[in-house]
């Protein structure tokens, strides 16, 4: 299997409008679900090139099926939640199908509000992500993890 190599972008015009119309596809797709933005390009911040798009569902079997029946890949399903994904433009769109009382909801939320809330923190948060550019997609996500750990999850201890 090959080692996937990350980069690390800016959020671009571009990017930020593909969001909106992957967001616009997934409501399409899932009228009786609630579809949001997560992840650093909800902030919108530095990070890779990725849409995150968190789905809030009463059937996660049957959404991800509808999802998967439309271009998506289904991946994994863990801990009640199913995680899909389909390249657009070199840019990942990563879906994550769960309940409205997934602990992970509350999550998503509180860090995008942290970010988007505190200029700094944002600005450590980017320079720290700039520095994983180059890494295995492992290494990014375990060293990524870890500093959230460290910096924000944190101040809530």
């Amino acid at each position: 299997m090959k080692t996937r190599i990350e980069t690390v972008i800016d959020p671009t015009t571009e990017i930020l409008l593909l969001q909106e119309k992957m967001v616009g596809e997934v409501s399409d797709l899932l009228p009786m679900s609630h579809v949001e933005i997560v992840g650093s390009m909800a902030v919108p911040m530095a990070g890779r090139p990725e849409l995150d798009i968190l789905v809030i569902s009463d059937d996660i079997a049957a959404d991800s099926d509808i999802l998967s029946k439309n271009g998506y890949k289904q991946g994994p399903i863990v801990k009640e939640t199913s995680f899909l994904k389909k390249m657009v433009d070199n840019v990942e769109v990563a879906v994550q199908i769960m309940s409205a009382d997934n602990k992970m909801v509350g999550i998503h939320r509180e860090l995008i509000n942290k970010l988007r809330n505190d200029e700094e923190l944002r600005k450590r948060y980017e320079e720290f992500k700039r520095t994983l550019s180059g890494l295995s997609r492992e290494e990014y996500k375990k060293q990524k993890s870890q500093w959230l750990e460290e910096n924000i999850f944190s101040i809530e201890k």
